[in-house]
């Protein structure tokens, strides 16, 4: 069986972490989203197509034509039309039932298998708040609504976006017209031609990571962080044994100074944190932390989320920064100084 993850995506609301790759190649506990997601379908796929746009190349060169023993090609989607339309560069290359994943999103081998068992279907997890997913309604173990992103929250099953389908699934994706985000809508099929009332709702058992925010990506790392204070610390960064870093990322080539306190934050690749700054991860006003995103005050629901500090960004030596801070690649901040908003290019 031919397993495909949709990884075209620029992934805007996870700036500045993927400014300087895509956010399938973000490292997770030292270990890349995409090579999880490969691993979590290695027991139900022998071979793995990968859709890409957004610097894909940077994918091809990562993993190459195999990984953990499975023959990998790869797919450009040129015209960023959605899911559906990624799905749709593929029907010369499958002739049989395959499963479908996003490439930003973490699962399980525990769900692919569930999922491996009916076609067609889809994953769902239930979860606590569905105001940032879609919601599906389920009558009688299959698929009888979808709704996206209801206001007012509340508990209900998330589309988890791992599919199983046939060829037919061609066919309907040819009836599929634009969304009103100019987008092919992939999981609109499940409600079309043959797929409608037919597409198992398998509930997941597994992890479900979805990586939306700079923060989701942090607390995915704090989970399978197995440092004491549920940082991790890339081998190759430089992190003094006078700094307190405690619940954080430092990725490769990172440099925290004498005396830096890094809290609930994350320094990107070959970013520095000079001697004496202090991460402030607690909102001045109290209660959870707000993060801007794309324009808008996004709610991140923690009470602790430090700084997101972008590839090669240099903190001079003293610096505060406060919670929910967000730094573009490349960006020198002089020391002294106190960072109340984002500092983007």
């Amino acid at each position: 069986m031919i397993g495909v993850i949709l990884s075209a995506g620029k992934s805007t609301r996870t700036y500045p972490l993927t400014l300087t790759r895509p956010k399938p190649l973000l490292p997770v506990a030292g270990k890349t989203i995409i090579e999880r997601n490969i691993s979590a379908l290695s027991s139900v796929v022998d071979s793995i197509i990968v859709v890409i746009g957004y610097k894909g190349e940077m994918i091809i060169n990562e993993l190459g034509d195999e990984c953990s023993v499975i023959p990998i090609s790869y797919v450009w989607q040129e015209e960023q039309n959605g899911t559906g339309g990624a799905l749709m560069l593929l029907d010369e290359f499958i002739d049989d039932d395959f499963i479908v994943i996003m490439g930003d999103d973490m699962y399980s081998s525990e769900d692919a298998e569930l999922v491996f068992r009916y076609c067609p279907s889809v994953l769902l997890h239930e979860i606590a708040d569905i105001s940032r997913f879609g919601v599906v309604e389920v009558r009688k173990d299959f698929v009888y609504s979808i709704k996206e992103k209801p206001k007012g929250g509340g508990c209900g099953l998330a589309n988890s976006a791992m599919y199983h389908f046939d060829t037919d699934v061609f066919k309907i994706l040819q009836l599929l017209g634009l969304s009103s985000r100019g987008e092919h809508e992939l999981p609109q099929v499940m409600l079309m031609g043959k797929y409608k009332g037919k597409v198992r709702a398998v509930v997941g058992k597994g992890e479900w990571r979805p990586i939306g925010y700079p923060w989701d990506y942090l607390i995915a790392n704090i989970e399978h962080s197995k440092e004491a204070g549920g940082s991790f610390i890339d081998r190759e960064a430089d992190v003094s044994p006078e700094a307190l870093v405690i619940s954080s990322v430092i990725m490769k080539g990172a440099r925290v100074g004498r005396g830096a306190n890094v809290v609930y934050s994350v320094v990107g690749e070959g970013a520095v944190v000079g001697d004496g700054v202090r991460i402030s991860d607690t909102a001045k006003s109290g209660g959870t932390v707000k993060s801007l995103v794309k324009g808008e005050v996004v709610d991140t629901g923690l009470y602790n989320l430090g700084a997101i500090i972008g590839d090669g960004a240099v903190v001079g030596e003293e610096a505060m920064i406060e919670a929910g801070v967000k730094i573009w690649p490349d960006m020198n901040i002089p020391p002294g100084v106190v960072v109340s908003g984002d500092i983007i290019v």
